[in-house]
């Protein structure tokens, strides 16, 4: 149970309750009274003691604080008549049942002054979760309280608060997006396919042989026995399914099974339903099957346990419930198909129970063009929308062949995404080497640098967990003030990296084209060496090899060497890549370590290190500082290359340095190790070396001059 530990005041049938200064319950008296127990939808209420008091009036009270109040009238039956104003007197909002239905989160550039999110329906669960009841509670919907539904809203005031408050509030009520296991991060491979043990195993082998990096292998609905319905495995395709995963995870890859489930007992919440839904998945897990893919786009699906509470974000819950019992010291991780996404069309928010169970895909799309720009749209929207920071396509499109043009730009796209995963359907392929040797190179070359930018990626996924920000950063996010930082066709990948996927086809014979809008400051193109101030909009041509690619001067990028899987988020090696800015200032980013797979880290068991890079006249410098170092998930030491890529028209001061080569960039050339050639174009870039205890202070400092 929670408890509010913010006063309360009743009012006839309506309590209201603040629970921080930019957020107030208001409550509507159930059957059963009012509701202190954790729902699906909040699961905690113990919000910032404030300061509030009642006060009587005729024919209604108002409950004031410092920054807005609530009138109720006196008589009051539910939510109609529930009144709002800032502190100033002015009227915000009128409250009513119309309330309770789901809503799109706003976005940074477009606060509203209310903000009202409705627990509805408002489902209690037991402490069992969905799983089948013990023994003893086998009622008819297995413990689970829907009997005190009753109308209540959460009231937000996003423009007073600002958006970090606002979001901060939300997630606090709702519960955090989980950190994902860092094999998320890495290439999945998925195929509507009747693969066998032998060609599903030659499959991965072919992904090595190419040295194209990968991290997990999905069978779809072929694995079982009549491919829809049960848990039966399909003994003339996987004899032994328990050795063919022994296989993949041989090669360091993991497996996941897809699950059109079909109900089995009377209604979703009924004990026969969840102990088949439970035996079944779980008899798979034990095979050693990684993880699911529940998957509502079929003939047959889940049942909703209660009006409102669909079967998508139930199914999410159920999955989470039955993979986390399972094996409860290691990150669940589920792929379902978005709330409110439908094959690629946004059509609804989401559940804001939603992002308590990553990750999420769009649905069945089409290898066109169109798709993919609603693709990036949906995975770049999503994380403010409806905070999903881990929505994604199936790479190339569901159906349709994709020309090579239009492969490569999903391809280049995906390294890029939140999620890489290839798919498609039957008949038709998305296999790089398929291609061509030079297209199958040019996917193969984005796919490893995104492996080498596997410590931002973790690090911008630890930051998804600990603030909620996405992994894909729109650009108002952190210029709400531009009405182009709301463009939803590119965005931040973490702090640094400004990426605006292509979008349309060259036109025959020429290059790709496209305008971006480069935010404030300094942004140096990656292929080029160019540097852009913004704001302002540019134009762009890329050809087929190169997609438009940015990183912020003052700025820094973490990555490592080459692998292929993802391994542990341990990085004994580490380069960064530190671009000097025009004038003084200072950065700070954060790179995050743990063993990437198990729950340690909701109990302190990783480590944080700050990197700021700080410039000063003719000085500039690096300082690497421990935040939380713990024993066991830090390398005992670090080889640390940090890269000074010194603004055009300076030079290094004589010293312990070297000076890197330059050519023309390729994509195998982004970010690959300390030896890598800078943009023809760049200033002059600096070498450093230092081995470092990983748990101790460094500063690297370098002069330079004008020459």
């Amino acid at each position: 149970m929670i408890h509010s530990v913010s006063a309360a005041f009743v009012v006839g049938s309506v309590r209201v309750q603040p629970l921080g200064p930019y957020l107030v319950r208001i409550e509507a008296r159930g059957h059963q009274g009012f509701e202190d127990r954790e729902t699906f939808t909040v699961a905690n209420r113990a919000g910032e003691p404030v300061a509030a008091r009642e006060i009587r009036c005729a024919g209604e009270t108002v409950v004031a604080t410092a920054h807005y109040r609530v009138f109720v009238p006196d008589n009051a039956a539910g939510l109609a008549g529930v009144r709002v104003e800032d502190a100033a007197g002015n009227m915000l909002g009128e409250l009513s049942d119309a309330m309770l239905g789901k809503n799109f989160l706003p976005a940074p550039s477009a606060l509203p002054a209310v903000w009202v999110l409705g627990d509805a329906p408002r489902v209690v669960p037991p402490a069992w979760g969905a799983l089948p009841p013990p023994a003893g509670a086998e009622d008819a919907i297995s413990g689970w309280d829907l009997a005190n539904d009753a109308p209540d809203v959460y009231v937000f005031f996003p423009r007073a608060a600002g958006y970090a408050r606002f979001r901060s509030d939300f997630l606090r009520l709702t519960g955090g997006i989980p950190l994902v296991p860092l094999y998320a991060l890495g290439l999945w491979y998925s195929r509507y396919h009747p693969y066998d043990e032998g060609g599903a195993l030659a499959t991965i082998d072919r992904f090595r042989a190419e040295g194209i990096p990968l991290d997990l292998f999905t069978l779809d609905t072929d694995w079982r026995v009549g491919a829809s319905c049960g848990y039966a495995v399909n003994k003339a395709l996987f004899p032994d399914l328990a050795r063919f995963v022994r296989q993949a995870h041989a090669r360091n890859v993991r497996v996941m099974l897809n699950d059109h489930p079909e109900p089995k007992g009377k209604s979703a919440l009924d004990p026969e339903e969840l102990k088949f839904r439970r035996d079944g998945l779980t008899s798979l897990l034990e095979k050693g099957a990684d993880l699911w893919w529940f998957d509502r786009n079929w003939h047959t699906h889940l049942q909703a346990p209660a009006p409102g509470l669909e079967k998508e974000v139930w199914g999410m819950r159920l999955y989470r419930d039955v993979t986390r019992a399972f094996e409860p010291d290691r990150r669940p991780l589920i792929m379902s198909n978005v709330d409110g996404i439908n094959n690629g069309r946004r059509d609804a928010p989401s559940h804001p129970a939603a992002h308590r169970f990553p990750v999420w895909w769009t649905g069945d799309t089409c290898a066109e063009w169109n798709y993919l720009r609603m693709g990036v749209a949906n995975g770049v929207d999503s994380g403010i929308v409806s905070l999903l920071p881990y929505v994604h396509e199936d790479l190339g499109g569901h159906h349709g062949q994709p020309d090579p043009e239009l492969y490569v730009r999903f391809m280049q796209f995906g390294a890029f995404s939140p999620v890489a995963r290839i798919h498609c359907t039957a008949g038709v392929h998305r296999y790089p080497w398929e291609y061509g040797a030079e297209i199958a190179r040019i996917a193969g070359d984005y796919f490893r640098l995104r492996y080498r930018l596997l410590p931002l990626l973790y690090s911008a996924a630890h930051e998804a967990h600990r603030s909620g920000t996405p992994l894909l950063r729109r650009c108002d996010l952190e210029w709400p003030e531009f009405p182009e930082a709301a463009d939803s066709t590119q965005y931040l990948l973490g702090d640094d990296l400004l990426v605006a996927p292509i979008l349309e086809p060259a036109r025959s014979g020429a290059e790709a084209e496209r305008t971006v809008w480069i935010p404030p400051g300094e942004w140096q193109d990656l292929w080029s060496g160019r540097a852009h101030r913004g704001p302002a909009t540019i134009g762009v041509r890329c050809p087929l090899r190169e997609m438009p690619l940015f990183v912020r001067r003052g700025g820094t990028v973490l990555s490592a060497p080459q692998r292929q899987a993802s391994g542990v988020p341990v990085w004994p090696e580490l380069v960064v890549d530190a671009y000097v800015p025009a004038a003084d200032g200072a950065q700070t980013r954060m790179l995050y370590e743990d063993d990437g797979i198990s729950t340690a880290h909701e109990r302190g068991a990783f480590a944080l290190t700050e990197f700021t890079l700080r410039r000063q006249g003719d000085e500039v410098a690096l300082d690497v500082a421990p935040v939380q170092a713990v024993a066991g998930w830090l390398p005992p030491t670090r080889n640390l290359a940090v890269r000074f890529h010194l603004p055009a028209g300076f030079a290094p001061v004589h010293g312990d340095f070297t000076v890197a080569a330059t050519a023309a960039p390729r994509a195998a050339d982004l970010f690959a190790g300390a030896e890598a050639p800078a943009p023809a174009g760049e200033g002059t870039v600096v070498l450093i070396r230092a081995d470092m205890d990983p748990t101790a202070r460094l500063s690297l400092r370098l002069g330079f001059q004008a020459g």
